[in-house]
């Protein structure tokens, strides 16, 4: 389990970094999430993680690139978006298996939760909710 947390990690972690979201979603995906099997995974996250597998081999590649860039090339930023804040989510699922029982909740914050944190208007933040 924890391979698999570091390999979400890192995918996120990409997804984070610069440049367009789909270049980044390419990355994140062929770099550490690809070769994932569905057995390695915990039933919490397989329907999710199968979702998007299918969404990043649904189209069939042209010129020599892969099916993941084709289909993520055919991707509105919108929907390549969305496929990364998904994986963020799977992180955070394997946190909480993993993790020690405390659970994590995705906010949407239009304005700082406390005057301490510095939030993005709009962003999803990560709080603890002592759960």
């Amino acid at each position: 389990m924890c391979q698999i947390s570091d390999r979400f990690f890192s995918a996120t972690r990409t997804l984070g970094g610069d440049g367009p979201i789909k270049q980044r979603l390419v990355a994140a995906y062929q770099e550490y999430l690809e070769t994932l099997r569905e057995d390695e995974l915990p039933e919490s996250i397989r329907q999710k993680f199968e979702s998007l597998r299918q969404a990043l081999h649904a189209v069939d590649p042209i010129n020599g690139e892969t099916r993941v860039h084709a289909s993520v090339r055919k991707m509105s930023p919108t929907d390549a978006q969305r496929y990364a804040t998904s994986i963020l989510l799977m992180l955070s699922e394997l946190v909480r298996v993993k993790g020690s029982g405390e659970r994590l909740a995705f906010v949407k914050v239009n304005r700082p939760v406390v005057e301490s944190e510095q939030a993005v208007p709009g962003v999803i933040q990560l709080r603890n909710t002592g759960a």
